[in-house]
């Protein structure tokens, strides 16, 4: 079990439809090469994270994630892999809005 803090700047958040569930979330390129270097994310350990902790305006969201599902994947640009998590914890864009108290983009 493995808890991993990322500053949500750094996500790219996919969710169900406009305002539905949270399904996975990706790390963006630059972040994911910093996380492989340092040896916080890798291909080895991914599938012992169980909880993503996503950090804006000073506030910290945990979040379970499947650990069987997170995989690497090839990035649109660039040539490292970036990791995707597949998030267990039912929670809705509107509802992690009020958690932020900030709107985010579509």
């Amino acid at each position: 079990m493995k808890e991993i803090a990322i500053q949500e700047k750094d996500l790219t958040l996919q969710w169900r439809g406009n305002t539905g569930k949270l399904v996975k979330v990706r790390l963006k390129n630059t972040r994911a090469m910093e996380m492989w270097y340092n040896k916080q994310i890798t291909e080895e350990n991914i599938q012992e994270i169980t909880t993503l902790n996503i950090i804006k305006n000073g506030k910290s969201l945990a979040l379970e994630v499947y650990p069987e599902k997170s995989i690497y994947v090839k990035p649109n640009l660039g040539r490292i892999n970036v990791p995707v998590f597949f998030i267990k914890t039912p929670i809705n864009r509107g509802v992690f809005e009020e958690i932020f108290g900030e709107t985010l983009k579509a």
